[in-house]
């Protein structure tokens, strides 16, 4: 507990400097998000207002299996919103299977339900149902004592609706969406899961509703998108640095976008969010707008995007904002293609997206809005023969308010929670990624990262458990027609900062299998940490060992 106490101390001297996040990925910022929602294996709408708000661009093609490259340095791992991961792939098929459905049991109460519907009522009416369920319930092996186990628990339950009408040149979207989830903390060695800040456990109730209209695809003379509606997100039981009480957001987003020519196009992209909170929480209400004007050019060779993020707040450190959103691609010899982006962004720290980055986040006072004045990457993406691609790239950002999480107390809790504090701070990177598929039989993935962390010395303990270096590889190999078996393995090195022992290493290999029957059902089973490894992850909470989950899934 000597290394968690003194990281409590740096940590609480640099809680009043309020610093901005890293983003998740330059193409999931807060005015460029997708998801896919139509003719999926497990179509999953987890977030009704992550929509469509630029025009779709594809990007130039260099291999004949696309490797999803990261757009971001390392961002703050999210928590994994599921304790295992379908092993189907999402494929679309005109006349693919509408319904889904999954159920998963492992060790330590890990279990993972799901279940979704896309229902066409009519040629131009559908709805969309899903429903999921997954969490654990079992001990967890402390990091830094000789403890009993934590008694962990962690469960999360969804529902969404989503309605689509097509009238001759726009859509209609109504939809919606409620979770519930409950949780404990890890209680300090020295006490009891009591204190005088309360229970032990939480509950989280999120709800949202929203309306959108949007124009179909070549009916009018511009492309467009607008989306309103409501978002809530309560806590039940107090915690040392928040009372209970709710976040409430309208939330507003969408385009509007118009062709020059066949290879030009302008538009606006836009994002207003109005915060206001419970009496019962000492936190700031605000509006933070976001516009991003752009121009694009698309032809055989060159990609040119052109724009601005311009954003303006009004409180909770108000004022005006500006980032560049300037992406080239140039593409020769039909499958090089090297790119140029000097990109920036603003990102809003509100409970959602806290809760996203770790469920067991607990900040001192209100964060402030994490600024990306400047993200510079270039680098170099290829498919030199047939089903090999790699890509080559570095860059550097500045951000101001970014985020890290530590695992922390406050001196009248009982408790030990992922304390999420803001500093500035500046990352060169680079990375190697290299891509391998040999017709169905084999798919290979090998990727490398290295980060290079610029803070001052008071700051430093922040990057406790930031990542110097990372190596990712997965495999997926089809044995016979029917059955495939994969391997994942990740390996993250810790910095090592002055005064304080080494953060362990993430060290996690992963294996599992499928077998598919009548081409709709598959009995599928993973062993996730054979190494039986025990770490902090980068949201500040303990890995559990190894398990295992087993289960079934079918389409119809």
């Amino acid at each position: 507990m000597k290394a968690l106490k003194f990281i409590l101390i740096c940590s609480g001297v640099t809680a009043a400097t309020n610093i901005p996040a890293q983003e998740k990925a330059e193409n999931d910022s807060t005015l460029n998000r997708t998801v896919v929602v139509e003719n999926q294996y497990n179509p999953e709408v987890t977030d009704a207002f992550k929509i469509n708000v630029l025009p779709d661009i594809e990007e130039p093609a260099v291999a004949k299996h696309e490797i999803d490259y990261a757009t971001s340095i390392h961002p703050l791992t999210a928590w994994e919103t599921q304790p295992m991961d379908a092993m189907l792939r999402n494929q679309s098929q005109k006349n693919e299977p509408r319904g889904y459905a999954r159920a998963a049991y492992g060790n330590r109460g890990n279990v993972n339900l799901r279940g979704s519907y896309l229902w066409d009522i009519s040629r131009n009416d559908r709805l969309g149902i899903m429903v999921s369920m997954y969490g654990r319930h079992g001990n967890i092996p402390y990091m830094t004592s000789n403890q009993p186990d934590w008694k962990s628990r962690f469960y999360r339950t969804d529902a969404s609706l989503d309605y689509k009408h097509h009238f001759r040149q726009v859509s209609l979207c109504l939809g919606g969406s409620f979770a519930s989830q409950v949780f404990n903390y890890m209680p300090q060695a020295e006490t009891s899961e009591a204190s005088s800040t309360g229970t032990s456990r939480q509950h989280y109730t999120l709800g949202e509703g929203y309306i959108s209209l949007e124009s179909n695809k070549d009916k009018l003379p511009v492309d467009f998108i607008f989306q309103t509606g409501f978002q809530r997100f309560d806590r039940k039981y107090p915690t040392p640095g928040l009372n209970h009480g709710a976040e409430n957001k309208i939330h507003t987003t969408g385009y509007i976008a118009a062709d020059i020519n066949p290879s030009q196009l302008v538009g606006i992209g836009f994002q207003m969010d109005n915060l206001f909170h419970d009496a019962s929480l000492p936190l700031n209400d605000f509006t933070l707008l976001q516009l991003n004007p752009y121009y694009m050019l698309k032809n055989g060779q060159i990609a040119l995007r052109v724009g601005a993020h311009v954003d303006l707040q009004t409180a909770n450190g108000s004022g005006l904002k500006a980032a560049p959103d300037i992406k080239l691609d140039y593409t020769f010899a039909s499958s090089y293609t090297l790119f140029l982006h000097l990109t920036g962004n603003t990102r809003l720290n509100d409970s959602r997206q806290l809760n996203s980055l770790s469920p067991y986040w607990m900040p001192y006072s209100q964060l402030l809005t994490s600024y990306t004045p400047m993200n510079a990457r270039i680098g170099l993406k290829a498919s030199p023969v047939s089903d090999f691609g790699f890509k080559l790239e570095g860059g550097y950002r500045i951000t101001k308010n970014e985020l890290f999480a530590l695992p922390g107390t406050a001196d009248n809790s009982a408790f030990v929670y992922s304390q999420i504090l803001q500093e500035k701070a500046k990352v060169a990177y680079g990375s190697m990624a290299f891509n391998y598929t040999c017709k169905d039989w084999i798919d290979l993935h090998l990727e490398g990262s290295y980060y290079s962390w610029d803070m001052t010395d008071e700051a430093e303990p922040l990057l406790y458990l930031k990542p110097q270096f990372s190596v990712d590889f997965g495999a997926r190999a089809k044995i016979t027609d029917n059955l495939h078996i994969a391997l994942d393995y990740q390996y993250e090195g810790r910095k090592e900062i002055d005064g304080m022992k080494k953060a362990d290493p993430v060290n996690n290999l992963c294996v599992g299998a499928e077998y598919e029957l009548f081409g709709r059902v598959n009995v599928f089973a993973r062993m996730n940490n054979l190494l039986n490894k025990y770490y902090l992850t980068e949201n500040g909470y303990p890995m559990q060992g190894i398990y295992f989950m087993a289960g079934i899934s079918c389409r119809f």
